[in-house]
Formats: C-alpha cells, structure tokens, sequence
C-alpha cells in the first residue's frame, strides 16, 4: 500500500513539473480586435507575436494603418530588468509625447497566476512641449481561459484610466 501511494505521487510530481515547462498559453500570433478595446489611433491594425523560451519571452509588434507601419521587438528574461533600445515611442504619436534621447527603456518581466500572466513593468522618459517626463507603464498580459484571447491592460502612470487592448488568437499571421 505505502509503495502504491508513493509511486502515485511520484507520478503526480513528475507530472505537475512536465506541465510546468509548457509553453505557456499566451505564446503564439495573436491580431487586435479593435472593438473591444480602448482606441488605437493612429493605428488600425496590430498583429502581436509572443515566443517564450525557457525564462525568456520575445514580443514582437506590428502596428500599421494604410501604407504607414511600424515593428519593433523585446526581448526579457523573467524576473530580471532589461535595458532595451526604442527607436520612437509609436503608442500615442498624436499626443506629441517622444522617446527621450537616450532611446532606451528599462523593462522587468514576471511571471503571474500559472504563467498565464505576462506582467512587464517599463520605465522610460518621454519628452514632450512641456519637458522630459518620466513614465511607467505596467502591462499585464492575460489570456482568457479558452486560450483564445488575450487582453493587455496598460496602466501608465500619465493616466488615470487602464488602457486595454484585446486580441485574438491568429490562425497564421505574416510578418
């Protein structure tokens, strides 16, 4: 009996580990949905790439609208804090808010609820008419239970209302 109960929680263990080494659920090609959330302009089309290697998680963004689009790419390790180059700030061009001249940011990801929760914490420095602004952005991405959609909630700390952004999962996506 002893020996049955313990090969039954060996098995549960190496099980539970095996699971834990999944991709997890948010990796894949995942396309806006543009009326669910908060608006985009000067976007209207977002295709978001996420792949996650071990601890390391790759997000890959296309944004675009008619001939204008723009690319970019980051790449972090979780639980450690990144510094990555940004070549402009595309989230709110209309806003007359620019990267600052350094063009970096600094970006510590975590891991949340199973890994089904991306959580990145950025910080960088914008610069607008009335002057260089410090901004932090903390970006949780969540997928739903079905693993069909994703939704990315913005908190910054220049707003008082969450930005929110929802995706769903891309059959296949060209890049």
């Amino acid at each position: 009996m002893l020996r049955s109960c313990l090969c039954l929680l060996v098995l549960l263990l190496a099980a539970r580990v095996g699971a834990a080494e999944t991709a997890p659920a948010l990796a894949g090609d995942w396309k806006i949905d543009l009326a669910r959330g908060t608006e985009l302009s000067p976007w209207k089309d977002y295709l978001l790439t996420i792949t996650v290697d071990g601890d390391t998680v790759t997000l890959h963004r296309r944004l675009a609208w008619a001939s204008r689009e723009f690319s970019d790419q980051l790449t972090v390790r979780i639980g450690q804090t990144v510094t990555a180059p940004v070549e402009m700030w595309p989230d709110n061009r209309h806003l007359g808010a620019y990267i600052s001249s350094a063009h970096t940011k600094r970006v510590h990801a975590t891991w949340l609820d199973g890994r089904r929760l991306l959580r990145l914490s950025t910080d960088l420095v914008l610069e607008t008419q009335q002057g260089s602004r410090d901004v932090n952005i903390l970006g949780d991405y969540k997928v739903s239970a079905s693993g069909q959609e994703l939704t990315l909630t913005e908190l910054r700390s220049t707003r008082n209302r969450p930005i929110v952004y929802v995706f769903t999962r891309a059959a296949s996506a060209s890049k």
